[in-house]
């Protein structure tokens, strides 16, 4: 009988341990792409396992092989659960150029709503007194910088 299968969780651990490696600098961004472009289309865990052979731990924490459906006795004891997975990193620990628009906006949520009055009296000058209704964004901005400094802790 050849090699079994792999199946989805073990792509993702796979994954999880090429992202820990990008992180550490390890790998560099390209060699990460190829890397994680053939743990997301593997099929088999050999060839999974050929994407660590050059790298220290971590390495990936597969689950144990399931045994065949004809070796379970009927009635026999339920497989053990695998365990829960680990919490994700928190956000606060990405650099700068990793959080999103929506978090840095919302840092400067109070600022940017103060000025928003000065740059819609600024944008219906330079249009030439031709726009008035530029002023009806004025609270649709405010409403906007508030909701991203409420949602980022802003």
């Amino acid at each position: 009988m050849g090699e079994l299968r792999i199946g989805n969780r073990e792509r993702e651990l796979a994954m999880a341990a090429l992202d820990e490696h990008l992180r550490e600098g390890r790998l560099e961004p390209g060699e990460y792409a190829e890397r994680s472009a053939i743990a997301s289309t593997a099929r088999f865990r050999s060839e999974l396992d050929g994407l660590f052979t050059d790298l220290p731990a971590p390495h990936p924490a597969y689950p144990r092989s399931v045994p065949d459906v004809g070796s379970v006795p009927v009635g026999g004891p339920p497989p053990a659960s695998p365990p829960p997975p680990a919490a994700p990193a928190a956000r606060d620990d990405l650099p700068e150029l990793v959080a999103p628009i929506g978090a840095r906006l919302g840092r400067h949520a109070g600022l940017l709503s103060a000025l928003a009055p000065a740059i819609a009296l600024v944008l219906f000058l330079v249009t030439g007194l031709r726009f008035p209704q530029i002023f009806l964004l004025v609270p649709v901005a405010i409403g906007v910088l508030a909701y991203l400094g409420h949602r980022h802790g802003g």
